[in-house]
């Protein structure tokens, strides 16, 4: 018999499923980071080179449930892009830190 992840997930005790939601919730930005790096084309070795880290340290980035910001900086900057943070209040409101305010990235939807 074959259980999937849904059945064997719902079996859990809810502390547990929290916790794996927050892991996976802290895994999006690495996700993200893999998604782009694919998108330029680049390999792990690449961005390893460019940004004067080893691979090992680009694939604990990638699947980190805490990056660095410095980190985030030096691999997005190995791939040619910039680093731009959303701060959210509870009230609505927001404020942009772009880290990076000479390069200006248009994404194509």
């Amino acid at each position: 018999m074959r259980n999937d992840w849904k059945t064997l997930r719902a079996d859990l005790p809810e502390d547990v499923r929290s916790r794996l939601d927050e892991k996976r919730g802290a895994r999006r930005l690495g996700k993200a980071l893999t998604e782009v790096r694919k998108a330029m084309n680049a390999t792990q070795r690449d961005v390893a080179t460019r940004a004067a880290m080893t691979q090992n340290t680009v694939s604990k980035i990638e699947n980190a449930d805490d990056i660095l910001v410095s980190s985030v900086m030096r691999y997005t900057h190995s791939i040619g892009g910039g680093v731009e943070l959303i701060l959210k209040t509870p009230d609505g409101k927001a404020a942009r830190v772009d880290f990076d305010p000479e390069i200006s990235i248009k994404l194509s939807t």
